[in-house]
């Protein structure tokens, strides 16, 4: 088989998983946003600053149960499906009882730390939910590894729709982020019952734990730890403000911080279609991979470009539609500064993916990621007092902490991916989205400035512009087109499928 048709079915393979997933998140994306609506404005920026914290907190000792599962469960799939089911038993096993570890250590942990007896029920009542969390999370990594999306993408739809319903009805009659807290907790047992009844048809777990895992368990400790300090570094900021400012500062950031994280989602869906061909294609000699991780950063710049500027010029009317300028008002510097950091994260979940998945420099990609905490929160220890002293915002300084460590880690990793997996790239890999963007900015511009069509309006017309310069420019190549044109064709057919689900 030729290379240019290897690389076709792989390219179709990636367009229809995302198509699958991004079918669902369209429907998801609806209660994401209603949920960003209702949250800040109902709870306020304190108590929404309580809620951001525990629920960062809960993401950060997470990942000690994940114990780097999301990262080898799929990638040992994508090899073998048979020894991907025992470890997946022995992975459910043991995250039970790192689940009832971690709890002591969040007791302990939030004790020191001295938060307010709110914020320890937030985090006691959030906890539970990563028991069932752990579950689901552990069998979306074994779909993910034999590459069939369909069945996690309805258990997270009726999550999503359960928890914005139910939240949404909760802030109405009154509650607060605890009754927000146990909403959560309900939604993620949904989710795991859903997934749990769709796995039965494919996967035989057998709740065995085989005394292999401990060889596993040990070359999945590059995974853990990179798992581990990902999160801490992307969530510690959130830890530090309520340490050095105050709940209503944490509120404004978390409020920024809840929409960035919203759109983040789209290098997500590529990095989880993508990384089980990672690992397929580690040891191919033919070029594929080299071409395959090249496409792929060059999607998530031709993605990040655009989003990164658009955001930017729209954070006002982003914050005022979302949460309101009134309470909300010190969150729009913070997310401008979030937008300059979207190229990077971008192109830091390709490179961490390939380097994970293909390069098998899971411990030198491992050690980044420390360094990136070190980095961190070095940062933010000087930024957030700064700028909570110069300008009364303390998240200034911690979205300024996210973009030079997201800087770091991309430099970094480009420095240790090996070089042949760059060999396909090229300088109009950037150029042509660059210059697209630049041209979209002008009638975005004169649109803003002399006439008084909805910003929303703007902002969709503004995304039509720069499709079409990218057409015109020539941009993408014929297995890119049929990428496209499948991904298009497959999440049209998904959309429909997961709304007559709903």
């Amino acid at each position: 088989m030729s290379n240019q048709s290897t690389k076709s079915e792989i390219g179709i393979s990636v367009a229809q998983n995302m198509s699958v997933m991004f079918g669902a998140q369209i429907v998801t994306w609806g209660t994401s946003f209603a949920l960003l609506y209702f949250l800040p404005r109902y709870l306020g920026p304190e108590d929404f600053g309580r809620l951001y914290l525990a629920l960062s907190i809960k993401m950060i000792l997470g990942l000690f149960i994940d114990f780097g599962g999301n990262y080898l469960i799929p990638k040992e799939v994508a090899l073998s499906h048979q020894k991907g089911e025992q470890i997946l038993s022995s992975y459910l096993l043991i995250r039970v009882a790192l689940w009832v570890l971690s709890i002591g250590l969040i007791l302990l942990f939030s004790n020191l730390l001295g938060y307010s007896q709110h914020v320890h029920i937030l985090i006691l009542i959030l906890i539970v939910a990563k028991l069932w969390e752990g579950g689901t999370t552990a069998l979306n990594a074994y779909f993910e590894g034999i590459e069939k999306m369909e069945y996690p993408s309805i258990g997270k739809i009726v999550e999503k729709v359960f928890v914005a319903v139910f939240a949404i009805i909760a802030l109405l009659l009154g509650a607060d982020s605890i009754g927000v807290a146990v909403v959560m907790t309900l939604g993620a047992l949904v989710n795991l019952v859903v997934i749990y009844i769709f796995s039965r048809r494919v996967i035989r777990i057998q709740y065995k734990f085989d005394p292999k895992f401990f060889s596993l368990f040990r070359s999945g400790m590059p995974f853990f730890l990179f798992s581990l300090f990902s999160v801490i570094y992307y969530r510690i900021d959130a830890v530090m403000l309520a340490s050095l400012t105050t709940e209503e500062v944490t509120g404004w950031y978390g409020g920024a911080f809840r929409f960035f994280d919203i759109i983040m989602v789209l290098p997500l869906l590529y990095k989880t279609a993508i990384f089980p061909v990672f690992s397929k294609l580690w040891d191919n000699t033919k070029g594929v991979l080299e071409s395959t991780v090249g496409h792929s950063i060059r999607l998530m710049i031709i993605l990040g470009i655009p989003t990164a500027t658009l955001i930017f010029i729209f954070s006002e009317s982003i914050i005022q539609f979302f949460m309101g300028t009134e309470a909300y008002g010190p969150s729009i510097i913070i997310l401008k500064i979030f937008a300059l950091s979207i190229p990077f994260i971008y192109i830091d979940i390709i490179l961490g993916s390939a380097l994970m998945g293909a390069a098998n420099k899971q411990k030198a990609w491992a050690i980044i990621g420390l360094i990136a905490i070190i980095v961190n929160v070095s940062a933010n220890y000087i930024l957030i007092p700064y700028t909570q002293l110069l300008y009364l915002n303390g998240g200034i300084g911690a979205a300024v902490a996210t973009l030079i460590t997201e800087i770091f880690v991309m430099i970094l990793a480009i420095y240790l991916v090996p070089k042949t997996y760059l060999q396909t790239f090229r300088s109009s890999y950037i150029l042509k989205p660059l210059f697209a963007t630049i041209l979209m900015v002008v009638p975005v511009f004169l649109l803003l400035t002399f006439t008084n069509i909805y910003w929303l309006i703007v902002l969709f017309l503004a995304s039509v512009i720069y499709v079409f310069l990218l057409f015109m420019l020539k941009t993408f190549d014929k297995v890119e087109l049929r990428m496209i044109t499948t991904f298009i064709s497959q999440s049209r057919q998904n959309l429909l499928t997961h709304i007559k689900f709903i």
